[in-house]
């Protein structure tokens, strides 16, 4: 059974649709819960040093947390790089657009096609053939994001088509 199927709900039946519909809001709450995350110190100040220092090692496992790379706003500042941050509202906008667009078009030379600016973004910055500027980093991250989250979500739907197609044969 091919992810194609999910292009009409009348070829793959109610409860399959469903069941991808269900997958798709669960990705969607725990990206936000995520992002919500990072960006709390945009929006509140805990007192507590302890929690402080909790928050921040979550968010370290997946960035480098180079303070001059952060979102800042008013001396508050994001919990994670701009590229980072990108990627993450990339993904975001992706599973909103998925819910919003049932079937998401991705394939590998996609994904290896939107590195392509991210490294080249990457490589510029490290070799000092410009700056880092954090709205490229942002942008180049967002598009990443939106292809790498697309990409994962149609490997995740095409083991549950067939885990529903094993258990249709059986």
């Amino acid at each position: 059974m091919q992810i194609a199927l999910l292009k009409n709900f009348k070829l793959i039946g109610t409860d399959t649709a469903n069941q991808i519909l269900i997958t798709r809001f669960v990705f969607l709450s725990l990206l936000t819960i995520w992002i919500t995350g990072f960006l709390l110190p945009l929006v509140s100040t805990i007192d507590d040093p302890l929690t402080n220092f909790l928050i921040a090692k979550i968010y370290s496992t997946v960035c480098h947390q180079d303070s001059t790379k952060y979102i800042s706003i008013d001396n508050n500042s994001t919990l994670v790089c701009a590229r980072c941050s990108g990627i993450y509202f990339g993904a975001l906008i992706a599973a909103i657009a998925s819910i919003i667009i049932f079937h998401p078009l991705t394939s590998k030379k996609l994904l290896l096609i939107s590195i392509i600016p991210l490294l080249i973004d990457v490589l510029l910055v490290s070799l000092g053939i410009y700056s880092y500027l954090k709205i490229i980093s942002f942008i180049t991250g967002m598009v990443f994001g939106s292809i790498i989250y697309l990409f994962i979500l149609t490997e995740i739907e095409k083991l549950i088509l067939e885990q529903i197609s094993d258990s249709l044969n059986e």
